[in-house]
């Protein structure tokens, strides 16, 4: 102050001069940062809803692979029983069996087109993915999400990791299942080795049940996902398919439901 006390009134102008340039500068640069930041935050979080529709929607094609998966878990009941009970006859020459757990007729004959995985223990292509998530996880899409909503996610996918590992298990065991479509010589290692993958299958389709399309369904319902019109338009296409592609499927196959029309 002392120092301002001896300056001429000319010099005080100039310094009041300068100091309004400073404060000048410096509020622009804050207000360049402040826009700077509105602007990144805005972008992060139309990262993030884009990211989240991109899982939402890979977790909706999940929920149809189980709803898919509870209408043929009849069939794969009764498939797993006759071979049960054709292992269990002791007979060692073994018939073969040829014959399709799901359709009526094969789909490559209706239409060159396989729906389902061969073999004696015939199953869907599971549509069960993590791509999207994995993606939003790598790129950070979702950090500014909610971490409530967040942890909620994450737990989904708990869900559908769980539910891979056993489409896996599911897959070595009907591997080898699938030798038993051709006749053959039956050893008694080659029988054992059949029961052993038998209860691999059982223990798959209990997997599949105890976290079905309900508990999705549920865990989406959380999330704020009522997907309600998306599956049934999903059930009606697939209907209109089979119609379309001479599709006949066994008596064992249950109509498709939605669990989100059953909740309601």
């Amino acid at each position: 102050m002392a120092l301002l006390r001896k300056l001429t009134g000319e010099q005080k102008r100039s310094v009041a001069h300068w100091a309004m340039e400073l404060v000048v500068v410096i509020a622009g640069v804050l207000i360049a940062l402040w826009v700077q930041q509105w602007a990144d935050d805005r972008q992060a979080h139309r990262n993030m809803l884009a990211a989240e529709n991109a899982i939402h929607a890979e977790v909706r094609e999940a929920l149809t692979t189980l709803i898919w998966r509870e209408a043929i878990s009849r069939c794969h009941v009764e498939r797993a029983q006759k071979l049960k009970s054709m292992l269990s006859e002791k007979r060692r020459d073994w018939p073969g069996l040829n014959e399709d757990a799901l359709l009526q007729n094969r789909l490559s004959e209706a239409t060159g087109i396989e729906l389902v995985v061969p073999g004696v223990y015939q199953r869907p292509y599971d549509a069960i993915r993590s791509t999207a998530w994995n993606s939003a996880l790598t790129t950070g899409a979702l950090t500014p999400m909610d971490p409530k909503r967040f942890a909620d996610l994450n737990a989904v996918y708990t869900q559908l990791q769980f539910l891979t590992r056993n489409a896996e298990r599911e897959d070595r065991a009907a591997a080898v299942l699938s030798a038993l479509s051709v006749p053959q010589e039956l050893t008694p290692e080659t029988r054992t080795r059949m029961f052993q993958a038998l209860y691999e299958i059982d223990t798959a389709r209990f997997m599949f049940r105890l976290v079905g399309a309900s508990a999705l369904a549920d865990s989406m319902k959380a999330l704020g996902w009522n997907d309600r019109a998306e599956i049934d338009q999903y059930i009606a296409d697939g209907r209109a398919d089979d119609k379309k592609l001479g599709r006949k499927w066994r008596p064992c196959i249950q109509p498709e439901r939605n669990p989100f029309a059953a909740s309601s």
